[in-house]
């Protein structure tokens, strides 16, 4: 059962080897043949690319393309909020994200800031007190605002 398995394969040998061995011929000839295709048609070949260019620049700008949907289709959920504009691409949208976690950080930096002085004075009144409590608040919420 705990027999131990002696193998006699070379250490040199490994998979990529044994792959460049099989293939490399054919790369290399279809290497030579790209080219030597290069060298005799350059031009075909800078034209071919320039259209295929063109041709992706057509695409994406007609087929590709998403127009902004009109206000009547937008969904109830988007007119309870109308200060978050809602984008259709996923990148946007972790932007979007990245920048509120941005600046509820920056604002909880503020906050902390006044918190320490507030708190640095001898004696706090009545109103220092109350500013203290709404400035927790506030911390909970940008911290529940900064991890959702």
């Amino acid at each position: 059962m705990f027999k131990r398995i002696h193998s006699n394969r070379d250490p040199e040998d490994t998979l990529w080897k044994a792959l460049h061995q099989e293939f490399s011929g054919y790369f290399e000839k279809a290497g030579q043949r790209f080219g030597s295709i290069c060298l005799n048609h350059p031009r075909v070949i800078f034209g071919a690319m320039i259209g295929l260019l063109l041709f992706s620049c057509a695409l994406s700008f007609t087929v590709f393309r998403h127009p902004g949907k009109s206000s009547a289709a937008r969904p109830a959920m988007q007119d309870q909020q109308p200060n978050k504009l809602k984008s259709q691409h996923p990148l946007d949208d972790g932007f979007n994200r990245i920048l509120e976690a941005g600046s509820a950080l920056k604002q909880t930096l503020a906050l902390k800031g006044r918190v320490e002085s507030t708190l640095a004075k001898g004696r706090l009144n009545h109103a220092d007190s109350i500013w203290l409590e709404h400035a927790l608040d506030t911390l909970q919420h940008l911290q529940h605002q900064i991890e959702h």
